[in-house]
């Protein structure tokens, strides 16, 4: 049995490659289900999520420049990094995260708000609770940082929902009132 160490003990560079693993994860998440949802403004969000994803892992990478001196994130797709870092504690743990984004919406916009709103409220709730467990200020800095972005991403498509369902007839009868008139 692997002996890991514990979370407190992960290196500023450990978090960096589990928040872009997460981060990556998502990108596919929204790449996927984007191509099953019909043609419009549902459609085009999770494509705009997606480039937004992007956004994040050019943004911790800047992060980890910022905190190491300018000096540029490793590549970590060699694969004794990749081996190295998906058996950390805390990419373990992050992997709890992705139970959302390997699910599908089967094309149906609800349900694909439903899942990217649920992804982005859990990371958040991940990233506040768990930067709150390092001594490490790099990591506190980097976890808040991402936990923001996912409370961003999770009002927008809060408000996404709340636009489709209330923006037809058939959600709203309550629109109809002044019918007998």
């Amino acid at each position: 049995m692997a002996h890991f160490k514990p979370v407190k003990k992960t290196t500023f560079l450990e978090a960096v490659a589990a928040c872009i693993e997460h981060e990556k994860k998502v990108f596919e998440f929204y790449m996927r289900n984007a191509e099953s949802l019909p043609e419009g403004p549902i459609k085009s969000l999770f494509y705009q999520l997606a480039e937004d994803e992007d956004e994040h892992i050019r943004m911790i990478g800047e992060i980890y420049a910022g905190v190491n001196g300018g000096q540029a994130l490793p590549n970590l797709k060699m694969a004794s990094q990749v081996q190295k870092f998906n058996s950390t504690s805390l990419q373990i743990l992050m992997r709890r995260l992705d139970r959302i984004t390997e699910r599908d919406a089967a094309g149906v916009e609800m349900d694909a708000l439903g899942l990217a709103t649920k992804t982005h409220e859990d990371a958040a709730e991940f990233y506040t609770k768990m930067g709150e467990k390092f001594d490490n200020p790099d990591i506190r800095y980097l976890f808040r940082q991402l936990a923001n972005f996912q409370d961003e991403c999770r009002l927008l498509l809060e408000s996404f929902s709340a636009y489709k369902s209330q923006g037809t007839p058939y959600s709203q009868p309550s629109g109809y009132w002044d019918l007998e008139n």
